[in-house]
């Protein structure tokens, strides 16, 4: 699984979000659309110990979930910047 910070270019706004072979999909909306309560910075995920719990739903099939989301809950690369480090669990390295 990868995660990353991302600040979008329309708004300035950071969010935490997967990323994936066609962009980002943003924690706040996969929660929305998906309606679950991950935490939506990348901040809180680390600090509450979260992580590896996403990464264990991801792993247990929550990353094909993510991957085929509808193209209009995907940011594309072009949308966004990232903002500092990816974080990629070791399953993903």
């Amino acid at each position: 699984m990868k995660l990353a910070t991302i600040k979008m270019k329309k708004d300035g706004k950071e969010y935490a979000a997967f990323v994936i072979p066609r962009g980002f999909v943003t924690l706040e909306r996969f929660n929305e659309e998906k309606r679950s309560d991950w935490p939506t910075s990348l901040d809180a995920l680390l600090a509450g110990g979260q992580v590896e719990l996403l990464n264990r739903w991801y792993m247990a099939g929550g990353g094909r979930i993510v991957e085929n989301m509808s193209r209009r809950l995907i940011t594309a690369p072009e949308e966004a910047e990232l903002v500092g480090e990816l974080y990629v669990t070791e399953d993903e390295a």
